[in-house]
């Protein structure tokens, strides 16, 4: 019985799965009867775990549309972001459903659809934690982000490049472990999206704030691998599809609190 975007989570995920084919173009998907695609399945609202241990989010909801698209499931498999995108260019994965922004490194690795979703960094600091304005205040104080992030560890790195330096740099696997952390006071301030930040301090209030201006703003599409013209093709019309039928802009209010997110987005790859 065919199941509309099976999650897939095991004690295997970092080892190659035998089942994906020499193809990854569009027919080969087809083909082979589904689409093999990784996430970090950790980053709240974006994508994560429900309490049926379900994966859920407005990056799954984005799935489903594009599953519908090309006729044929979607499995999903979660692993630590460190080993999503190295997944996708070994070929585990035909694609990658986990807010991944677009970058001139990544295009050159990757076909990559026009951009579905927007990340906007910004720096996440403790209310206990004084004179802290902006990114650039953060030298002398203990930082985290998610490690290899490029709404996350890349930027933070480059803070404390040319900010920093800090007094400590704790790389994390995903964003839950760096705010847990954050809570209990192990770290004071963290490099991460607005988007996942406003959904922590709405479960967790009195906690965190976001202070100063964005770090940067940067357009996030689903990669896939070098050479799927074709697959490329059809889900750049399936965001294009969910742009006019107004899904993105009603799964970001229902997922991220905010009106009129499509209208932030262009209808190319940048």
């Amino acid at each position: 019985m065919k199941r509309s975007l099976t999650h897939w989570i095991s004690a295997l995920a970092l080892v190659a799965v035998s089942t994906a084919a020499i193809g990854w173009d569009l027919e080969d998907i087809r083909k082979r009867g589904q689409l093999l695609a990784g996430t970090s399945g950790n980053v709240k609202p974006i994508i994560y775990m429900n309490e049926r241990n379900e994966l859920v989010g407005y990056d799954v909801d984005v799935a489903r549309f594009v599953e519908k698209r090309i006729g044929v499931p979607i499995v999903l498999s979660a692993l630590d972001w460190k080993g999503v995108l190295p997944g996708l260019q070994t070929g585990r994965f035909d694609a990658v459903f986990s807010n991944v922004n677009i970058n001139p490194e990544r295009k050159q690795a990757f076909e990559f659809s026009i951009p579905y979703s927007r990340a906007v960094v910004t720096t996440i600091v403790r209310m206990d934690v004084p004179n802290v304005n902006s990114y650039k205040d953060l030298k002398g104080l203990r930082v985290g982000a998610v490690a290899g992030g490029g709404d996350s560890g890349i930027p933070a790195e480059e803070i404390n490049a040319k900010f920093g330096p800090y007094k400590s740099y704790t790389p994390y696997t995903g964003f839950a472990e760096m705010m847990a952390d954050m809570k209990i006071g192990r770290i004071d301030a963290a490099i991460h999206t607005d988007l996942t930040a406003a959904q922590w301090m709405k479960e967790n209030p009195g906690v965190v704030k976001i202070v100063g201006e964005p770090y940067a703003v940067r357009y996030v599409g689903i990669p896939m691998r070098k050479g799927a013209v074709a697959l490329k093709k059809e889900v750049d019309e399936a965001i294009r599809d969910m742009k006019k039928q107004g899904l993105l802009d009603k799964w970001a209010k229902t997922h991220f609190g905010l009106d009129n997110f499509s209208a932030q987005l262009v209808d190319q790859v940048p």
